[in-house]
C-alpha cells in the first residue's frame, strides 16, 4: 500500500510584498476621494445653484484626476517591476516602504492643490504638489536601485536593455515633475 503523500506548496514570498503594496496603493487612491466635498446648497436651493457649486469644485476634480493618475502610473510601474524580482532583501523591502510612504502622502498635496489652485496661492500649491510627486519618483528610483544592490534580486532573464529602459523612464518622470515645479512657480495653470 502506497503512503498517502501530501505536498504543500509554499506561497511565493513576494506575494506578500505585492499584496501589501497593492493594499497601500488602493487605500491612497481611496483617500483621494475623501477630499471631494459635497456642496452645501441646502434643500431650499435650486438645481442651478447646485450645478454652479459643483462646477466651482473643478480644482478638486482636477487634483483628484491628477493624483489618481499618478497613483495608477506608480501602481503599474510597481507591479511590472515586482514581476522582475526573484526575491527580496531587507534593503529592497525598506525601499518599497519608502515608495509606499510617498504614495500614502499624495492625498495631502492633492487637497492642498484643490484648495489653493484657483487662488493667488496657486503657484506654491502647484510647486508643493509637483515636489511631492517628484519625491515619489525618487522613491521609485531608490526602490529600483535596491533591487540591484547590495544584492542583485532581478530574475536572470531580465536583460540589460530592459533595466536600462526602466531607468530611462523613471528618470524622465522625475525630470517631468521638476519641470512642472519650475513652470508652476510662474504659471500655475
Amino acid at each position: 500500500m502506497a503512503a498517502d503523500v501530501t505536498t504543500v506548496s509554499l506561497p511565493n514570498p513576494l506575494t506578500r510584498v505585492e499584496a501589501y503594496s497593492a493594499g497601500v496603493f488602493a487605500i491612497a487612491a481611496t483617500l483621494l476621494l475623501i477630499e471631494l466635498e459635497v456642496p452645501s446648497v441646502g434643500l431650499e436651493g435650486s438645481p442651478g445653484e447646485l450645478w454652479r457649486e459643483l462646477a466651482g469644485l473643478w480644482p478638486s476634480y482636477l487634483a483628484f484626476v491628477l493624483s489618481f493618475g499618478t497613483i495608477l502610473v506608480m501602481w503599474v510601474s510597481h507591479h511590472n517591476a515586482s514581476r522582475l524580482l526573484s526575491g527580496a532583501s531587507n534593503t529592497c523591502l525598506y525601499a518599497n516602504g519608502l515608495l509606499l510612504l510617498t504614495i500614502v502622502f499624495l492625498p495631502y498635496p492633492t487637497a492642498l492643490l484643490a484648495r489653493y489652485f484657483a487662488t493667488e496661492l496657486a503657484s506654491a500649491a502647484v510647486v508643493f504638489y509637483a515636489g511631492a510627486s517628484g519625491l515619489t519618483s525618487v522613491a521609485f528610483l531608490v526602490w529600483f536601485a535596491a533591487m540591484q544592490k547590495p544584492v542583485y534580486l532581478l530574475r536572470p532573464e531580465v536583460g540589460a536593455r530592459r533595466i536600462s529602459k526602466i531607468w530611462r523612464q523613471s528618470w524622465s518622470g522625475l525630470f517631468a515633475y521638476l519641470i512642472a515645479a519650475l513652470i508652476g512657480w510662474w504659471w500655475p495653470i
